[in-house]
């Protein structure tokens, strides 16, 4: 499927919100884009049909811990799915029931944060708080290696386009550039503007990558912290030129928003799209790439925390905490009439770019 090559930011509209009962963290529509899938604290992977008029809803059991990263295969009907105790599955996808055509139990040792799939749809990467990044065969799950030397926690990974590299970066803002065949790391890159002790907390860190179209600039989200509350900072996307390894320049929004890029997506069109959460809510921006503040911004009641861009380049979802009745918190909520707690619920945001 082509993807639009033109796109007006400005016309970009919401068409629908779909609401769920927990935190959403990642989201996906299907390739006919009749389903959308997301996931996040329950455990379970969900599918709403787009088509039904009453958007049938369904959840699969899988997990036992928090959904943290979600993706299409490139030319497959399946998907993949990562959590916090460090399982990766894949499901195929069609419109029975659903469950996992294999699993990894064991990918990371504790929080798997990200996965990311080789353009040729052959190799995954993972990464994880057990400062690993390893990668695996999308067939059938089975390591094909692990690439050791980040010093602390790794938060993303991204492939390059020429499938032959790997890049990871981790909490203190350290990039590496990895080569696939041998695992050897080939360079470290400097993201450090994403990072910030601040008193006895580590601030910040790559929260998300991805390349341009043309693999000549690698985009790496977070936030510059600014006081000991880990959610406080400002938006940041740092853009490396790859061929030199050096930075490029950064991005930050016009506006004062108070937290992290968690999700990034490159546009075919040539926009950067970035995804943020705050306590105020959430936020998305379109970027133009060599250019310092976006082009346009679209607001959220509640935070956003996982972006999932159509291969069309006409549709986008967005999954975020809350209900977007103004919830954005569930821990010390008081009780309700009948004495029961109200857990923490999610949303997802439909748009159609113009």
């Amino acid at each position: 499927m082509a993807a639009a090559t033109a796109i007006q930011p400005q016309k970009i509209k919401e068409v629908q919100a779909i609401q769920h009962d927990r935190q959403l963290v990642c989201c996906r529509l299907s390739q006919d884009r009749r389903f959308l899938f997301a996931a996040g604290f329950d455990g379970k992977l969900h599918r709403w049909d787009l088509e039904d008029e009453q958007h049938k809803h369904e959840s699969f059991p899988g997990h036992s811990g928090w959904v943290e990263s979600m993706l299409l295969h490139p030319g497959k009907n399946e998907l993949f799915t990562a959590d916090s105790r460090g399982t990766l599955h894949c499901w195929p996808l069609g419109p029975g029931a659903l469950k996992p055509r294999w699993t990894t139990r064991d990918a990371h040792s504790t929080w798997l944060r990200k996965v990311a799939i080789s353009p040729d749809g052959k190799i995954l990467a993972t990464c994880g708080n057990d400062k690993m990044v390893r990668v695996f065969s999308a067939a059938d799950g089975k390591r094909l290696g692990e690439f050791k030397g980040h010093a602390s926690h790794v938060q993303s990974v991204a492939f390059h386009n020429d499938g032959k590299s790997l890049a990871s970066g981790d909490l203190y803002g350290v990039i590496k550039h990895w080569n696939l065949e041998d695992g050897k790391c080939l360079r470290d890159l400097d993201a450090s503007k994403l990072y910030k002790k601040i008193r006895e907390y580590d601030q910040g860190g790559v929260r998300s990558m991805t390349f341009d179209s043309q693999g000549k600039t690698l985009f790496c989200g977070g936030f510059a912290g600014s006081n000991p509350n880990q959610g406080h900072g400002t938006p940041t996307v740092v853009a490396i030129d790859w061929t030199s390894g050096k930075q490029s320049y950064t991005m930050t929004p016009k506006a004062d928003f108070k937290g992290p890029v968690l999700d990034l997506a490159y546009h075919p069109a040539g926009f950067l799209l970035g995804i943020g959460s705050s306590e105020a809510g959430g936020a998305l921006w379109f970027w133009k790439p060599g250019e310092t503040k976006e082009v346009h911004l679209l607001k959220n009641k509640t935070s956003f925390r996982g972006l999932g861009l159509h291969a069309d380049g006409l549709h986008l979802a967005a999954a975020a905490f809350g209900d977007r009745g103004g919830q954005r918190g569930g821990n010390g909520r008081r009780l309700n009439a009948k004495g029961e707690y109200l857990g923490f619920a999610g949303n997802i945001v439909l748009y159609e770019l113009g």
